[in-house]
């Protein structure tokens, strides 16, 4: 009775696993279902095409890496929600959402800049012209359709700020429904839709945003979130504004840096050639998918962490972040087994219908994703750690790390190993594991050191209540 009352007490308790699981569970699932989305795409066009499934993901880590840069700015809203929610200043909440509304406006022109230097860009990389051809499609048509997925980001903040994931999790699962569905008929032309191939694939995803973007705006501007929340306050408020661009920008430009550095990892890696850029591909595309739910907790312990520094209670914070920690870990260390054991069964969807000979386009995969096995150890600490210190406004000191590591442990590796010392793709994706060890050392030290707990991303007296 003793230790059933103890495992009850913690479970229901303030930051314990009820909570973290009630906040948690909608983002994993959430991050699943987007993983799922983009799975299908490039499940499809493995199906469609060998060269439009290369040209998917060097094209889509590029607009990514540009597109992420501003999403990841404005989805720290989240954060701000989060204490304007535990400080109970609820009135500030809706006129913060429609800052970061304002800033995916900006976000999306600069964006459309980029589009007609996609043909430098891509054909300069060096990869083959058939590959190059279809990256540069795959790459403009994204680029149309930035304002959507931005700005339906900056809307979901309303929720999930709160902690009310469900309510992202129900819009997300409309849009990929609606994406996959889409996929289907746009690559391969079925039920009288044009076939459009890679083109397609954007398309689906550009019309599926668009559709999320008009649910959220539907529900945030409803009546009743008009009058708690002031979601209707539209007004220009600079002080909110330029506090979402000195807590946010960093952490967008953390995520950019990340995103810049792997993208210029699998560009190297194309230059050896379609087999390694392909099993690198397949690699990542797998661990995308498996990695896709610790970044959701991860996510929910930011949430977390905001909301209990916005009530003062930093000791609970803490506690939230542990129960996290641990939730986390018991996931990974059944995946790893997984990706160990049943490396073939995880990478056999992308092998249908392939061009390449599979008796060096598998064992090739099997390896770089035992690799990232590997990797996911320190990742999941790395995530953990940077999500908890990012949730009290630490974000300064993470982009410091991201700008950092990414050129020393990853960009300048990669090219000496591949471009200089010719060592081959097993030795760059390898390399890439002090990347991973060394983030989750730094942030582990940064969050003992405790100095995330007395900061705030927005104005109030800091005490431990």
């Amino acid at each position: 009775m003793f230790l059933w009352s103890n495992i009850k007490e913690s479970y229901f308790s303030s930051g314990g696993l009820g909570e973290f699981l009630k906040i948690a569970v909608p983002v994993i699932i959430s991050s699943y279902v987007v993983a799922v989305q983009i799975f299908t795409d490039r499940v499809f066009l493995s199906m469609y095409s060998q060269v439009s499934y290369a040209a998917s993901i060097p094209a889509g880590l590029c607009n990514s890496t540009l597109e992420y840069l501003f999403l990841f700015t404005i989805a720290y809203v989240d954060v701000f929600i989060a204490q304007y929610y535990g400080k109970k200043e609820y009135r500030s909440i809706g006129p913060a959402v429609w800052q970061s509304i304002y800033l995916a406006i900006a976000a999306a022109a600069i964006i459309l800049a980029f589009v007609p230097f996609s043909e430098k860009i891509f054909i300069n990389i060096g990869h083959a012209a058939d590959i190059a051809i279809e990256e540069v499609k795959y790459f403009k048509t994204l680029c149309y359709g930035a304002f959507f997925p931005i700005a339906a980001i900056a809307f979901s903040g309303f929720y999930s700020g709160r902690g009310k994931t469900y309510v992202t999790l129900l819009v997300s699962l409309c849009g990929v429904t609606f994406n996959v569905i889409l996929d289907y008929c746009l690559i391969f032309g079925k039920f009288s839709f044009p076939e459009l191939g890679i083109i397609g694939a954007a398309w689906a995803s550009n019309i599926s945003y668009i559709l999320m973007f008009f649910i959220y705006l539907f529900l945030v501007v409803s009546k009743k979130n008009a009058h708690i929340y002031k979601t209707r306050h539209i007004k220009p408020d600079i002080n909110i504004f330029k506090r979402l661009l000195k807590f946010g920008f960093p952490n967008g430009i953390t995520v950019f840096f990340d995103m810049v550095g792997f993208a210029i990892f699998m560009l190297i890696i194309g230059t050896l050639g379609i087999l390694e850029l392909t099993a690198s591909n397949i690699a990542f595309s797998v661990y995308h998918i498996i990695v896709m739910p610790i970044i959701g907790a991860g996510m929910a312990t930011s949430i977390m962490v905001g909301n209990y520094l916005g009530q003062n209670k930093v000791s609970i914070a803490q506690k939230s972040v542990s129960t996290a920690l641990k939730s986390i870990y018991a996931y990974v260390l059944v995946i790893v087994v997984v990706m160990f054991l049943f490396s073939k069964q995880l990478i056999s969807p992308f092998l249908t219908n392939s061009q390449m000979p599979l008796e060096k386009l598998m064992p090739m995969s099997i390896n770089l994703l035992r690799v990232l096995a590997i990797y996911m150890i320190f990742d999941a600490g790395n995530l953990t750690f940077q999500f908890a210190i990012k949730g009290a406004g630490d974000t300064a000191f993470v982009m410091k790390v991201f700008v950092v590591l990414s050129l020393i442990l990853v960009i300048i590796p990669t090219y000496l190993i591949i471009s200089v010392f010719k060592m081959g793709v097993y030795a760059a994706w390898i390399m890439t594991m002090s990347y991973g060890i060394a983030l989750f050392t730094i942030f582990y030290f940064r969050y003992k050191n405790g100095k995330w707990k007395k900061m705030r991303v927005i104005d109030m007296k800091v005490v431990d209540g």
